[in-house]
């Protein structure tokens, strides 16, 4: 299977609504290794947002903060950041790549969910002029939040071109959905026994609310001075998709960091896959 366009390698994938798929997702999405001038604690990711995409990834956790000597619609106003700015912009890094991805007919079905969780610099018009600048360059890729009790296959068939969640956590949101519901164990350098303890601990996702919740399984390793940890291996062991009822139907949206060094996305593509299944109608 291609990762580039897994969604739509999977026909049952049409009986599911957004919020009941089982996505994975980059933690600190901006923040790659292949960035210049920031300090290697920051970085949480080996490529670029849209080789991420093209990998398989299908929620990008993305933090933004707003350079005002620049003006809204250009795109440095826009910087990504984790504590510095990455240098990668949301309008050229992301939403630009992402509407050359789209231009690909075999990627017609892939849906996207543009996590913004942090916002920095935002003044009181800011989210106005952000929202604006979306808007004008980006608008018929998106899907409003009034469209989100459709299906994948009602979304496909109905509203052609439309790929790309924007689920933003302000108020100010316009058309886009709320902010991704952030379930954290709250410190940033426990031990991979205590984060699946904490993970151990949450229930199961009910898919009627209809929200978009997201667990943020990535941690950071004091003895590496404070950089991001990288254990796939127990991601891999963790999330490992066989049936209905493994430990990955659980959740909805998994965050990591070193996203495409685990299994981390066949295992989704997999859980996704046997979900879709499930929900096929008695005959």
């Amino acid at each position: 299977m291609n990762k580039a366009n897994w969604m739509g390698s999977i026909p049952d994938l049409g009986r599911l609504k957004i919020h009941e798929l089982i996505l994975p997702g980059s933690h600190n999405a901006g923040m790659d290794t292949q960035v210049n001038g920031v300090i290697a604690q920051e970085l949480t990711q080996d490529v670029p947002c849209i080789e991420q995409i093209r990998g398989g990834v299908r929620v990008l956790d993305l933090r933004v903060r707003a350079y005002t000597e620049y003006t809204p619609d250009q795109p440095y106003r826009y910087q990504l950041y984790h504590l510095s700015s990455s240098g990668r912009t949301l309008l050229g890094d992301v939403l630009n790549e992402l509407k050359g991805f789209y231009q690909d007919p075999a990627n017609a079905k892939e849906i996207v969910i543009l996590d913004f969780q942090a916002f920095d610099r935002f003044g009181k018009a800011e989210h106005g002029w952000l929202m604006d600048a979306m808007e004008k360059y980006f608008g018929h890729m998106f899907i409003p939040l009034s469209l989100c009790e459709l299906t994948l296959a009602e979304l496909w068939s109905q509203h052609p071109g439309r790929n790309i969640v924007v689920a933003y956590n302000h108020y100010e949101r316009g058309i886009h959905w709320p902010g991704v519901r952030q379930v954290w164990i709250g410190e940033n350098t426990p031990s991979a026994a205590t984060l699946k303890a904490f993970m151990d601990k949450q229930l199961p996702v009910a898919t009627e609310a209809g929200e978009l919740s997201a667990i943020q399984c990535a941690k950071y390793n004091i003895a590496e001075l404070g950089r991001a940890d990288d254990f796939s291996d127990k991601i891999d062991e963790w999330f490992h998709s066989q049936d209905l009822n493994s430990y990955i139907q659980r959740f909805r949206i998994i965050h990591t960091d070193w996203t495409l060094r685990s299994r981390i996305v066949d295992n989704c593509i997999h859980a996704c896959q046997l979900k879709a299944e499930d929900a096929a109608p008695e005959a």
